[in-house]
């Protein structure tokens, strides 16, 4: 087996505990409607890690940390108007620290196309005679956005500079005019 350099193995494994981190937050948004803080922040401090062992620059981390910051700002104004939930805007923060500036609007506007489908299949779901959901289901506004989030940030991962930097896993098994 080959020997790894841990910095070759950090720069490969730490972009996985984005989509990781996204999953969780979802799948507990789901069950208890609530993301919590250390989750988020765990998502975002995550981020300076896996950009330096990707290669990036103080001043590359720094503008990510700056677009998590002005989705931060926005995201508790929307919540202090009850427009999104507390934990909704610190993961979307979080999320976008990762995606910087340069994919901030496709990652927001996945979360918004993946929203607007879950709330589509909610009240589509509510229309249905007999249907459980529509004497059990919190009102709309109170949709679990995590899941939603967690699309985005998967739709614009592979874009994402910590994860573009990896290498081809497939560049070592097939030949170069295929990959």
């Amino acid at each position: 087996m080959p020997d790894i350099e841990p910095e070759r193995l950090a720069a490969v494994l730490l972009p996985f505990g984005f989509p990781a981190l996204l999953a969780v937050a979802a799948a507990g948004d789901l069950a208890r409607r609530r993301i919590g803080n250390r989750l988020a922040l765990a998502l975002a401090l995550l981020y300076p890690p896996a950009a330096l062992a990707a290669g990036a620059g103080a001043a590359e981390i720094a503008w990510h940390v700056g677009a998590g910051a002005a989705v931060l700002a926005a995201g508790l104004a929307l919540a202090m108007a009850n427009l999104l939930g507390g934990g909704d805007a610190k993961l979307l923060a979080a999320a976008a620290s990762w995606t910087g500036f340069s994919a901030l609007p496709a990652f927001l506007i996945a979360v918004a196309l993946a929203g607007g489908v879950m709330a589509l299949a909610l009240l589509l779901a509510r229309a249905l005679p007999g249907s459980r959901t529509a004497d059990s289901a919190p009102p709309a506004r109170d949709m679990p956005y995590g899941p939603a989030i967690a699309v985005g940030g998967l739709v614009v991962w592979p874009e994402m500079a910590v994860v573009s930097s990896l290498p081809n896993p497939w560049s070592t098994i097939l030949p170069t005019w295929i990959v």
